[in-house]
């Protein structure tokens, strides 16, 4: 059976590990919203895009010719 000591220092690194994934879960959300605002961003481009460019004309050649 393991003493008072050796469950501390178990204790302790679990804490310690619990700390650092939680700080990547916090970094990665805030990348994840950072990568959501853009996509809304590009996304509102290629509607413009779509707009201007007319691209629901039936008689439009496909890109390959």
């Amino acid at each position: 059976m393991q003493n008072t000591d050796e469950l501390e220092i178990k204790i302790s690194y679990l804490e310690l590990k619990y700390e650092e994934l939680n700080e990547v879960v916090i970094a990665q959300d805030k990348e994840i919203q950072r990568l959501k605002g853009e996509i809304k961003v590009l996304e509102k481009k290629v509607s413009d895009l779509e707009e201007v460019s007319g691209v629901d004309r039936p008689n439009r050649r496909p890109p390959h010719y």
